[in-house]
């Protein structure tokens, strides 16, 4: 299964797992689904209850992209997951629902985690947690962020350090988890 966690450092399955079972979320928001590797994780380590939204732009994205009618065969039998075309620059615009957890994983850079905190983390319940792929110094110089010169995710981070609550974890491609 593709997946930007797929890599040594530390087993992200593990870690995301893990986020799950503290939080024991009732709501998830999943942004960016690609193989669904962090979907299947989510719908495993939840009951059936659990409201699972999850939103990709599929085909539009120019790259590495999610299949949008091979993930809904894959997930058909998870009747709390909806599969949908969903625009993170638009998606929290139309969405009043409150989330445990809020999980981004789009390619992101900077701009990507400047957006997600103004608009995605007031989303958040106010125990919930939003994870962002990325953060680390080393996944700031993969080679696409290099070449398309994205604004690195660590200057953001370190902007809002003594506002939120904000941990990286890992080196490459690393998580970083927000608290409100």
């Amino acid at each position: 299964m593709k997946t930007s966690y797929n890599n040594k450092d530390i087993d992200y399955g593990e870690l995301i797992d893990t986020l799950i079972f503290i939080q024991n979320p009732k709501s998830i928001l999943e942004i960016g689904i690609l193989d669904g590797y962090s979907l299947k994780h989510f719908i495993d380590n939840t009951d059936s209850t659990t409201i699972i939204h999850a939103y990709d732009i599929f085909d539009k994205f120019n790259g590495n992209h999610a299949n949008e009618s091979e993930l809904k065969e894959r997930f058909k039998n998870n009747h709390n997951v909806s599969i949908k075309y969903g625009d993170f620059y638009e998606l929290h615009k139309d969405n009043d629902i409150l989330y445990d957890i809020i999980h981004i994983d789009i390619a992101n850079n900077g701009d990507t985690y400047e957006y997600a905190i103004q608009n995605y983390l007031p989303k958040l319940t106010k125990t919930g947690i939003m994870i962002l792929e990325g953060g680390s110094l080393e996944r700031d110089n993969v080679y696409w962020m290099i070449k398309y010169n994205k604004p690195p995710i660590k200057k953001i981070i370190n902007s809002y350090e003594k506002k939120l609550n904000i941990k990286t974890i890992g080196c490459l491609p690393s998580l970083t988890i927000i608290k409100k």
